[in-house]
């Protein structure tokens, strides 16, 4: 079975037509969620440091550069896009998978600017690359606990077969596209809570668009690059790969995206349920004086990414279980403001840190999924609350639909986006199938 191959073919000969009327709706969805996401992120920490490197390095006006005010080289403009996009942590992603559509928006978008490409090519390279990103992903799932982060890895190969699908290109130069992607996949688990770890989507969308484009142009690499003895898979698996055979026998059965959650709050996937369920013992009456202490037992996987128990910076901060807690029960709403400096250093929000204790349930095993937190609030009468979260809004089987997205959307791009020209983004989006060039699109978000 060549797995490379045939992953090729079948993101260079699928027609939109193929897709459901719910695939295309909720890609839609999410093209929605990540770019608004895109807009928002240079506001973020370290996203000024990466706009100033994409303006060094100059070159031709190919793409939007979100927020920033510039156009740069296609895969300058992903990198930066893309980099924006996860410093939000708004990112929505699949599990087990553990992949995510905010890595592949950033590399398309900008690409289908530059080629002035339509609706149906965007919506279709996106619901492929997904695919075949997640298809991986779980195949794969030993790689992330050795360490790797996969969201940026099968990401790299995501991005290249996106920019190969808008550039029709055919099955064998598709192919080389995945093999050039996979010497440059990469991403480290341990790299949450720090820079690097929000530009790691950024150098998934650059080095995906640089495998497609030298594709395009007769760069060759080998065709069973992913399923060889010595290729991808078993490199990143130690040998470990899990039934690679369902990546083509459960391709499209149904399509990936549909296990997409979208997140409702800018910190780690992990954090959703503890937070929306803080918020909902709030509205109950519980309030700040009124809790002792809180106690969350996690599984052995959990302290692995959300590892800052008293955060330093933001970015710690939007992995810290203590300052997520902190944020649900003293702020009106769970927004980019509450994981800011001046939130950290607060204080109220101190105090309360202190209140949050995390305790590893080594015997609950160590996997991203399949497993329930148990939050107990202890409260100063006596009283104790106990909540055992199984998911949280917006996470599959209930998905957001395009109008219950609007909100965060909106959230993302008010004051930075003209009111008129965030109205005309939504319009285009909700009928992106009918655009007939997504540039329309980007240049209306562009500032």
């Amino acid at each position: 079975m060549n797995i490379t191959r045939e992953i090729a073919a079948r993101v260079a000969t699928t027609r939109f037509e193929d897709f459901s009327d719910h695939d295309v709706a909720y890609s839609k969805t999410l093209a929605m969620s990540a770019l608004g996401a895109m807009v928002a992120g240079p506001h973020c920490a370290g996203s000024d440091i990466v706009t100033r490197y994409v303006n060094r390095a100059g070159g031709a006006a190919e793409a939007s550069v979100l927020g920033a005010s510039m156009m740069a080289p296609v895969e300058m403009a992903a990198l930066a896009n893309g980099t924006y996009a996860h410093a939000t942590e708004y990112e929505d992603d699949s599990f087990p998978e553990a992949v995510s559509s905010y890595t592949l928006f950033p590399a398309i978008l900008a690409l289908g600017e530059k080629l002035g490409s339509d609706g149906k090519d965007v919506i279709t390279a996106f619901i492929l690359s997904y695919e075949a990103q997640a298809r991986i992903g779980l195949a794969c799932r030993e790689a992330r606990r050795l360490g790797y982060m996969v969201l940026s890895l099968a990401g790299s190969i995501g991005c290249a077969l996106g920019a190969a699908r808008l550039m029709h290109l055919d099955t064998e130069k598709t192919a080389n596209a995945i093999a050039i992607a996979a010497s440059q996949a990469s991403g480290l688990g341990y790299q949450t809570g720090t820079m690097s770890h929000i530009a790691e989507m950024g150098f998934a969308a650059r080095n995906g668009l640089t495998a497609a484009l030298l594709a395009s142009d007769g760069f060759t690499g080998q065709k069973d690059i992913l399923e060889a003895p010595r290729g991808l898979f078993n490199i990143i698996t130690a040998g470990k790969v899990e039934n690679p055979e369902a990546i083509l026998a459960d391709w499209g059965k149904p399509f990936r995206i549909n296990e997409i959650g979208i997140k409702s709050y800018p910190c780690c996937y992990h954090l959703q349920r503890m937070i929306e369920t803080t918020l909902a013992i709030r509205e109950e009456g519980v309030s700040v004086e009124d809790i002792d202490n809180i106690t969350v037992e996690v599984n052995a996987f959990f302290p692995t990414v959300v590892q800052h128990e008293e955060p330093n910076d933001e970015i710690q901060a939007q992995f810290s279980l203590p300052h997520a807690m902190a944020i649900a029960m003293l702020e009106p709403r769970v927004l980019p403001a509450g994981f800011s400096k001046a939130k950290i250093n607060d204080p109220a929000f101190a105090a309360f840190r202190k209140k949050v204790t995390t305790v590893v349930r080594e015997d609950w095993g160590w996997t991203p999924t399949g497993w329930t937190p148990n939050i107990t609030y202890n409260l100063t009468d006596g009283r104790t609350i106990t909540r055992r979260p199984e998911t949280a809004k917006g996470q599959p089987p209930a998905l957001l639909g395009f109008d219950e997205c609007v909100p965060k959307y909106r959230g993302c791009v008010e004051g930075i986006v003209a009111e008129a020209d965030i109205a005309r983004s939504i319009e285009i989006m909700a009928e992106l199938e009918t655009c007939e060039d997504v540039g329309d699109l980007m240049r209306a978000v562009a500032t």
